[in-house]
């Protein structure tokens, strides 16, 4: 041990991509690692991309890395060797499959070494295809008295700004038209319109196909989904009741209330309403492409069950409700 503190291990961990990344040394270690690397954007079709990273050791003795560890199973790790001789660089190959992802990606890799050490570097980049939609579906919520209902949604293309389709449904109800487009460094985006006639009607999901006309791709489907609301939450939510199950007294929560993307996107103020006001709203959030509205409460009631509710404002002066109940179990 204490020839290892008298000759201090200095590694240089280089990650080698698309872009160049510096080493950056953390405070009070030897070890100086590339934290990040981005790999721009990469297209779906040449997945699995190739990247790999290098550990240098420039100390005068050798070191091991114990393990590589990956956060995601998208990342396949090809580790040569587990020893780097003093003054040697080691190339760490790594395949990525892209397979079913799509925009903002990130993937993360532990490097374990032998004197105990971690160091974390995230891989980032941006997933992009010929012809892709940004979310991973189109939902309605749809009230009883609601016969039609309507969403704006867009797809986006490189390459090919001219590109025309045919419309395919399995739903003789679901309507689509192009209402523009747009083209930016390379990336066209078109805006639709989707329409929904009879959409009070019993129907859980349908889809929509397009199928290019024009250029060689294959279709894009983009899967809708059906939430039939009653009661007074029929226009705005589909989450009527949430049970925060056990909790400890102070503690603070998230819940993801669901409902009309219009309707939670004016959301500007949660009230908590309970007896003695043991349940508190702390903060409201809506995630980017999200259908829910995210709310952190606050239980701040003795040990036993509580109950109250949500109460949601929208700057339209509409408001919807959600009933809470959970067990507090010990402070």
């Amino acid at each position: 041990m204490e020839l290892m503190r008298a000759l201090p291990l200095l590694l240089l961990l280089v990650v080698c991509g698309c872009a160049k990344n510096e080493a950056v040394k953390s405070e009070g270690s030897e070890l100086a690692v590339a934290d990040a690397i981005d790999i721009g954007q990469v297209r779906v079709k040449d997945s699995p991309v190739a990247t790999s990273f290098s550990v240098a050791n420039h100390s005068s003795v050798s070191a091991e890395i114990d393990e590589i560890q990956s956060g995601c199973g998208c990342t396949v790790i090809d580790l040569p060797q587990k020893t780097i001789r003093a003054g040697e660089t080691l190339d760490v190959p790594v395949k990525i499959d892209l397979f079913g992802r799509k925009g903002e990606f990130n993937a993360d890799l532990l490097v374990r070494f032998k004197s105990g050490e971690l160091r974390h570097i995230r891989i980032l980049g941006t997933i992009i295809d010929d012809l892709w939609y940004s979310g991973q579906s189109i939902r309605f919520y749809i009230g009883q008295d609601q016969e039609v209902v309507s969403k704006d949604f867009s797809i986006s293309t490189v390459d090919y700004p001219d590109i025309q389709f045919e419309i395919d449904t399995n739903d003789p109800d679901v309507r689509l038209s192009e209402l523009s487009r747009s083209s930016q460094s390379g990336e066209t985006r078109i805006l639709f319109q989707l329409i929904v006639q009879n959409a009070n009607k019993s129907r859980t999901s349908s889809r929509i196909d397009l199928i290019p006309t024009n250029v060689d791709l294959p279709k894009l489907t983009v899967p809708v989904f059906y939430h039939h609301l009653s009661g007074s939450q029929k226009q705005y939510l589909a989450t009527s009741q949430i049970n925060l199950g056990e909790v400890k007294r102070n503690e603070n929560l998230s819940v993801k209330v669901y409902g009309d993307r219009s309707f939670l996107r004016g959301v500007h103020k949660v009230l908590a309403v309970s007896q003695d006001d043991v349940i508190s709203a702390v903060s409201h959030a809506m995630p980017t492409d999200s259908d829910y509205l995210e709310v952190m409460v606050s239980i701040t009631g003795h040990q036993g069950i509580v109950r109250g509710s949500l109460v949601l404002f929208s700057h339209d002066d509409n408001e919807a409700t959600v009933q809470v109940s959970g067990i507090v179990v010990s402070e």
